[in-house]
């Protein structure tokens, strides 16, 4: 008989298959230790609300005193009546927006509706706040805005990603100049960088107290007719999905407890939420 013959993988392509092994080895591996640690990480943020903050003032106010404003009292006696340990994670409003969207936090404050938010975002009912879009120019100047059709002609600064009022947030016909913040805005407005800025009443008004430039910015004539009511918004691939009915209820309880009028009276006296609610009186 013939002898036998031995058939041997050369070396190149030995080496080859040792390497498509190892890494197979090491990809379910890698895949078990994830499991692992989610499951393990679980029970501790089931623990947790996990929020973000962008500073806009008076809502968030970030300085040496750390986060304060009326979304961190709102946002700290929430998570104490839900037995929850708070985590608050700063970010650029943008970046804020998607890790809500993919679910790396379970709250988001400070948030007016959009149906293309919707799509990620639940809406925490009531709203806790109103905030009112308003045009700002520069004093001494011959801006002269009493209509939205004056806006045409102007350079107009806003906050990127904010949402004010339809037809202006859709309005691809105007010239529009965007910043990370209001205080931004108002600064390119002293420097005539841009002719009219739109902003949010609470902020605007808020960072031009603070900065003394009453005497150089002032409100435009033309006011919109229009109001964002301010939410909180829970992601929906956040466990919180499950308790929006409780938290509901708990922001139902603190306005009607006068709580959150008490937080605008002391960052936002101006406000219509500032007033307390109603005493229901006693029937006869």
């Amino acid at each position: 008989m013939p002898a036998h013959q031995k058939f041997d993988l050369p070396k190149r392509p030995r080496q080859l298959v040792g390497f498509i092994l190892l890494a197979a080895i090491i990809i379910v591996c890698g895949v078990a230790i994830s499991r692992d640690a989610r499951a393990q990480s679980e029970p501790l943020r089931q623990g947790q609300l996990r929020a973000a903050f962008s500073v806009w003032e008076p809502f968030v106010i970030d300085d040496a005193s750390g986060p304060h404003g009326i979304d961190m009292a709102i946002l700290t006696e929430l998570s104490h009546r839900m037995g929850k340990v708070l985590v608050l994670q700063p970010c650029p409003w943008r970046r804020c927006l998607k890790m809500l969207e993919e679910g790396d936090i379970d709250v988001l404050s400070s948030f007016a509706y959009t149906a293309e938010r919707e799509k990620f975002a639940f809406y925490i009912k009531p709203a806790y706040s109103r905030v009112s879009p308003v045009f700002y120019v520069r004093q001494g100047k011959n801006t002269q805005i009493s209509q939205y059709n004056d806006l045409k002609t102007l350079a107009v600064g806003s906050v990127v990603d904010s949402r004010y009022f339809e037809p202006f947030d859709s309005d691809t016909s105007l010239n529009k100049f965007e910043a990370s913040s209001e205080m931004l805005l108002l600064r390119m407005l002293e420097a005539s960088r841009v002719d009219v800025i739109v902003g949010s009443d609470a902020n605007v008004d808020f960072e031009i107290r603070r900065n003394n430039l009453g005497d150089i910015i002032r409100k435009a004539d033309f006011r919109p007719d229009h109001h964002n009511d301010i939410h909180i918004a829970i992601s929906r691939n956040s466990p919180l999905m499950s308790q929006t009915d409780q938290i509901s209820k708990i922001i139902t309880d603190l306005r009607e407890e006068g709580f959150i009028a008490r937080v605008h009276a002391r960052y936002w006296p101006a406000s219509d939420d500032a007033k307390y609610p109603d005493t229901p009186q006693p029937t006869e």
